[in-house]
């Protein structure tokens, strides 16, 4: 019995711990959609993606504590690793423009409801910023056609925001 009981209480600490930090990512993805005007779909997508790895974290520190052999935690873990590997090398795109959207999310100077002109090769695409997805932006443009983007396109063109509005500013 005194051996689950230990188990027991470092299990409690991980949860503590798990809401602590769920609580912290909340309060910063919060301020970071006050400060950027973002709207609530980009918040609550950032915050899955954020429970998400909470939670994935949470679990193999479980198994860890409730006596799954660490071998067999290690080899399950690089059997994980590698597929991901191996699925995010075969589709680069799909994890670097997850990285974008966490880059445009919070680092970048734009904000939902701006008009941008982005320099794409000898393109140039004016328009306003209508909505920031994992994958994609979407631009409204000045005939009201749309145009979906990659996230990483966005990121790594040049551009300006050529007017600022929609958005309260501090």
């Amino acid at each position: 019995m005194d051996a689950y009981r230990t188990q027991l209480i470092e299990s409690l600490i991980c949860l503590a711990a798990f809401f602590v930090i769920r609580y912290l990512g909340r309060y910063i993805i919060r301020n970071a959609v006050v400060r950027s005007s973002f709207k609530a779909k980009e918040e609550k997508e950032i915050m899955r993606l954020l429970n998400l790895l909470i939670v994935l974290v949470l679990a193999v520190i479980l198994t860890a504590i409730w006596g799954v052999k660490q071998s067999e935690v290690l080899i399950f873990a690089t059997s994980v690793i590698t597929v991901l590997g191996i699925a995010f090398f075969a589709e680069m795109s799909i994890l670097s423009n997850v990285t974008a959207c966490l880059v445009l999310f919070f680092q970048h100077p734009i904000k939902i409801g701006d008009t941008i002109k982005v320099l794409d090769n000898d393109l140039a695409i004016e328009g306003e910023l209508i909505d920031i997805t994992y994958f994609f932006v979407f631009i409204r443009t000045v005939d009201r056609g749309i145009i979906t983007m990659p996230n990483t396109v966005l990121l790594k063109s040049p551009f300006s925001v050529v007017n600022s509005g929609g958005s309260a500013q501090k």
